[in-house]
């Protein structure tokens, strides 16, 4: 099942009535993870890979994952209040045929700390063997989803609340609840995004700006103009010119140069003479004085 909005618009050069529609792609045919929009960097570290850390225990609030901002950043250090930001990734669910009719079993993503904001929540069941899902943000109605497999895109606002209550936390999770015993799932594509307006969808995944190589940007852009606002979403109407070419490999480690001369020893300088022995101390008296320090 995919969850999209509508696609964001890009206009340039505009001249007597034509419109220069652009395009980003991954390949040279624009197949490639097309969008007509040039993606964002991700705010969140470590998403290429996620790996939970463990398969369903069926309980409640079960911890699977812990995923930071980039750097280990805080909320009050990356956003503001009023600022928008968009909530994605991909979640497919595995061993379908463990869960049951009950209403209980999902997943879900939220802040850590703080207030404990909840982003998502994605609920699943299996129904005389059929297996169903629904996305609490968007509808409150399952959804027989044969793939299972569902695509979120969350865009919103953040509130006063939001910041004041999530100040200190730099971290979201990922948490079970009632997924059943020996079921897995696996995320993918996640990310968080600034978003221009609530009307905004993700961007292509894309590592954080700590992560980030020249390979992980798209390397072509598509051109093509007419007289019609909305862009097109088929990757042929374009024409594809390359933007970038991939870092280079390292070059060979060079020849060990020639080991320098060793330098001749400087003459060693001359040995002084020993000096000769002090005269001995004469003993005036065997026994002290009664008067110290005086006339001594």
């Amino acid at each position: 099942m995919t969850i999209v909005a509508s696609n964001s618009l890009t206009i340039s050069n505009v001249n007597d009535g034509t419109i220069t529609h652009t395009a980003y792609s991954w390949s040279a045919d624009g197949t490639d993870r097309f969008t007509t929009i040039y993606p964002n960097l991700n705010l969140l570290d470590g998403t290429k890979d996620i790996k939970p850390w463990a398969t369903g225990n069926n309980i409640f609030n079960q911890d699977v994952e812990v995923i930071y901002f980039n750097d280990h950043k805080t909320v009050a250090d990356l956003f503001k209040v009023g600022d928008i930001i968009t909530l994605s990734y991909d979640i497919e669910f595995f061993n379908t045929e463990l869960y049951n009719s009950s209403n209980d079993s999902a997943i879900r993503i939220q802040m850590l700390g703080g207030g404990w904001r909840q982003f998502s929540q994605v609920y699943a069941k299996n129904v005389n063997g059929k297996f169903y899902t629904k996305n609490e943000q968007i509808s409150s109605e399952y959804v027989e989803n044969p793939t299972h497999k569902v695509n979120i895109s969350i865009t919103m606002e953040l509130d006063k609340y939001f910041i004041e209550s999530h100040g200190n936390s730099n971290a979201i999770r990922l948490v079970y609840d009632y997924i059943p015993k020996g079921a897995d799932t696996k995320l993918t594509n996640l990310k968080i995004e600034p978003a221009k307006d609530l009307s905004s969808t993700a961007t292509p995944w894309m590592p954080s700006f700590s992560e980030v190589k020249t390979s992980d940007y798209p390397s072509y852009i598509g051109t093509y103009s007419d007289d019609k606002i909305s862009d097109s979403t088929k990757s042929s109407d374009y024409t594809w010119s390359l933007i970038r070419g991939n870092d280079g490999k390292d070059g060979a480690t060079g020849p060990q140069g020639p080991q320098g001369n060793t330098g001749a020893t400087g003459p060693q300088g001359p040995t002084g003479p020993a000096g000769s022995d002090g005269n001995p101390g004469k003993i005036v008296s065997d026994t002290e004085p009664t008067t110290r320090f005086k006339g001594l």
